[in-house]
């Protein structure tokens, strides 16, 4: 079983919650005009050497578009943030109107464009990004990413 824990610069740990925006829209936010999102670390394809001993990895996106917001501090629909995914298929959340979930280790939801994944196992490993409203709904049309990468040991 694969169990990991995620971290982002935050201090204490607030109880989780599945619901990030108090606003009950269940429609996509429309897809900003001239929004760009590429995954820039790791790269396709990269050996990452785990950072011992946390053994995390750190996901960063380059990201053009509106600010970011978090989902907790939105006000409207339209104010977006970015779902980080780990290991995790995307298909049901991308283009579609299933908000991503919160409160599971492998999914985060960021205003930032890094996060960080600690406790990585070595081996291969799909990284996924995508732009969704406050929400957690995926923009429409869909603005995604992903990679496939690969963890190794330090001195590997």
């Amino acid at each position: 079983m694969f169990a990991s824990t995620i971290l982002v610069g935050q201090a204490g740990s607030a109880p989780c919650s599945n619901k990030g925006s108090t606003l009950s829209v269940t429609a996509a936010a429309l897809r900003p005009a001239d929004v760009l999102l590429a995954i820039t670390r790791p790269r396709a394809g990269e050996m990452v050497t785990e950072v011992m001993p946390s053994q995390s990895v750190t996901v960063t996106v380059d990201y053009w578009g509106p600010r970011l917001v978090a989902a907790d501090q939105a006000h409207n629909v339209d104010e977006y943030h970015l779902v980080f995914f780990l290991d995790t298929d995307d298909a049901a959340y991308v283009g579609s109107l299933t908000p991503a979930p919160r409160c599971t280790a492998r999914m985060l939801h960021s205003a930032s464009p890094s996060a960080t994944f600690d406790h990585v196992m070595r081996g291969s490993h799909t990284v996924s990004v995508m732009l969704v409203g406050s929400n957690d709904v995926s923009v429409n049309p869909p603005v995604a990413a992903s990679i496939t990468f690969v963890a190794t040991d330090t001195g590997s």
